[in-house]
């Protein structure tokens, strides 16, 4: 039965391609329907809603260009899937109608001028009444389509003085926003200035009537507005200009003869000459540059304290790589340092430590920035006197890609045993940290008091490089221990107490994959807020938390819904008015990814406060056990508690409908 069904379709296909007399074409897309066995699908189109009397198998596409149908003529399209069992899809896609995308052929004329207007004749086929013209040259101002069949149609185009000069495409585009293009089709010219091609009188005649009434031909028609008495002129003998009389110089309906009407009848026995002026003009740019004296005495008298502020210049980057850059700047005095920088859309700054050192000539290294990432900064120094000068405007440098990958995740989402617990407070990226409550007795390297895990995707084998952003409050509690894949725990210590700090831990030879990472609880009260782990043997982490801190709810209702090869996912995003993001992780080793680092990749979901969303992750193992972890980020970058659910996928589905079909040949 299968063998005479595809038989059919191939019959049926091959009247199809027959019947199909002209060059008219439809381009088609749609998603892909998610099925571990489909096949391909099949495009059925007719003249008829709901009646298809031609259809084509296409493949496993989703993606095709019909072609073959008529033109200015609406057919209807709608698709199936069918997979290698022979399934097909229960019912037809959404239906897509229209007419063939528009062909542009030519046009008339084929070259124009720069500053000219003209009426544009476009000839070709599949013009709906409405469709609009673009051309591709910039400076060009394109007026309102005329379509007088659906072949041809008109439009008024003004094309600038300083429009593109070159070849340019036309596109028509049809009021469903199916567009055709013409590439080429219109040359834009340098404009060249009309010259003056004769005059009447003719110059050096005699005997001319006092009546008369002077005549200039241009090379080519002018436009009214260019063609004035101050343009085009009667001079006297004495080079004065004539009166000419209300309405004058006249310009002839073909717009190449201008006729000048004295307000008077000229003067016998006169000589008089036509004079046609230009549009030149004359551009001076004067600049006055003060020689700047300074005065200085050591001795001899006493000031007023001094208020003056330090005058900061020649702010500018350099040296600025993937992490690390270099800002230097001049003051006209002896003054500290101090660098405040930003991403590119943070409202907060970062700074750098003040160097103390009284200069003229500041430079400032920052390090610990994010490749490819635009950022805002501006400087501040101070003088001996403590007046302090910041620069104006906020400048800004962009980093360079790099190849290193810098894989950060906060301490409160990791797998916490007591006593290691989450705590609330600022300063922290996510607005949390870990710590031990005060009185926990100390840990050692065999028998830490409490632990964190982290499970870490590394992308690729090599030496990856520990960070761990530390607080401890005082000498006595600011070391925890760390370890990678079960290593022996080593001590890791804050440089100093009072202040947060990145804090270098061992480097670790790892292959690409997943991997777990730990911290074990050594003092108490010590705080540890972020980790990070590192390919990049150069890079230093500097990055300090600002802005908001406050991560939004987790996602709620998270389900995973299991079928053929694929695990469905669901769930609400947060209601939080700064909520932009969800992203989706999972693992099959029995634990729930700890952040969005952790795991493997399913997807990254942008949308909106409060609204549903979901995902078909495909292409898995049918009977493995999938443990899934939706993390939901806000506009600063602050990551939700996770969301969990477990999936098993199962082969019990047949094909999907197919879904979102639509024009390919659309505008977007």
């Amino acid at each position: 039965m299968r063998a005479i069904l595809r038989a059919a379709w191939i019959l049926l296909t091959a009247a199809a391609a027959v019947s199909g007399a002209s060059a008219g074409a439809m381009h088609l897309r749609w998603d892909p329907v998610a099925d571990t066995d489909l096949a391909g699908y099949r495009v059925f189109w007719g003249t008829s809603s709901g009646s298809y009397s031609q259809s084509r198998d296409v493949g496993n596409v989703t993606a095709t260009v019909l072609d073959g149908l008529a033109d200015c003529t609406t057919w209807y399209v709608a698709v199936k899937a069918y997979d290698t069992a022979g399934n097909v899809s229960a019912s037809f896609s959404n239906e897509v109608s229209g007419w063939p995308r528009p062909v542009v052929a030519a046009v008339t004329p084929v070259a124009v001028e720069q500053g000219r207007t003209l009426t544009l004749a476009v000839t070709g086929t599949n013009f709906l009444p409405g469709a609009t013209v673009q051309l591709g040259a910039s400076g060009i101002t394109v007026g309102s389509a005329s379509v007088s069949s659906c072949t041809a149609l008109t439009v008024q185009v003004a094309v600038g003085a300083s429009a593109s000069i070159g070849a340019t495409n036309v596109d028509v585009t049809n009021p469903d926003s199916v567009y055709g293009s013409g590439a080429g089709l219109l040359t834009i010219l340098a404009a060249t200035a009309p010259t003056v091609a004769s005059t009447s009188p003719s110059d050096g005649a005699t005997g001319v009537a006092v009546t008369q009434r002077p005549a200039v031909r241009f090379s080519e028609a002018m436009l009214p507005s260019s063609v004035t008495s101050s343009t085009v002129r009667l001079l006297d003998g004495t080079g004065s200009a004539v009166a000419q009389a209300a309405g004058s110089p006249a310009l002839s309906s073909d717009g190449v003869t201008a006729t000048i009407a004295p307000a008077a009848d000229l003067a016998a026995g006169a000589t008089y000459r036509i004079e046609v002026v230009g549009g030149a003009s004359g551009v001076y740019d004067l600049a006055n540059h003060p020689m700047a004296v300074t005065y200085r005495q050591t001795t001899g008298f006493t000031t007023v304290p001094d208020t003056d502020l330090p005058a900061i210049s020649a702010v500018q980057s350099s040296e600025v790589t993937a992490t690390t850059a270099r800002i230097a700047w001049t003051t006209d005095e002896d003054a500290d340092s101090q660098v405040f920088y930003r991403k590119s859309g943070q409202t907060g700054y970062q700074e750098t430590a003040v160097d103390a050192a009284m200069v003229e000539s500041h430079s400032v290294s920052i390090e610990g920035l994010a490749p490819s990432t635009t950022y805002e900064y501006y400087v501040r120094s101070a003088d001996a006197a403590g007046n302090a000068a910041t620069s104006s405007p906020v400048q800004t440098l962009a980093t360079s890609p790099s190849a290193y990958s810098y894989l950060a995740f906060d301490a409160e989402g990791g797998a916490l045993v007591s006593p290691a617990r989450a705590t609330q407070g600022a300063d922290a990226f996510g607005g949390a940290w870990i710590d031990t409550p005060a009185g926990t007795a100390a840990g050692t390297a065999t028998s830490p008091a409490g632990t964190a895990t982290f499970g870490v995707s590394v992308p690729a084998a090599g030496t990856w490089h520990l960070w761990v952003r530390i607080y401890g409050p005082a000498a006595s509690s600011d070391s925890w221990f760390e370890s990678v894949d079960g290593a022996a725990r080593q001590e890791i210590v804050a440089p100093q107490t009072g202040v947060w700090t990145w804090v270098a831990g061992r480097s670790y030879s790892l292959g690409a994959g997943l991997h777990s990472v730990e911290l074990g609880g050594r003092e108490a009260e010590a705080r540890a807020d972020r980790i990070l782990l590192t390919d990049d043997a150069m890079f230093h982490p500097t990055e300090q938390p600002v802005d908001d801190q406050t991560p939004t709810a987790a996602a709620a209702a998270f389900t995973a819904v299991a079928s053929d090869g694929q695990n469905l996912l669901g769930w609400r995003n947060p209601s939080d008015a700064d909520f932009v993001r969800t992203v989706l992780r999972y693992r099959t080793d029995g634990r729930f990814p700890t952040s969005p680092v952790d795991g493997y990749a399913v997807a990254d979901r942008p949308a909106a406060p409060g609204s549903a969303d979901g995902f078909a992750h495909t292409g898995l193992t049918n009977g493995v056990t999938y443990s899934y972890a939706a993390f939901a980020l806000d506009a600063a970058g602050n990551v939700a508690p996770s969301a969990q659910a477990l999936g098993v996928p199962v082969d019990n589905v047949p094909p999907a409908v197919v879904m979102n079909v639509h024009r390919a040949d659309a505008r977007p």
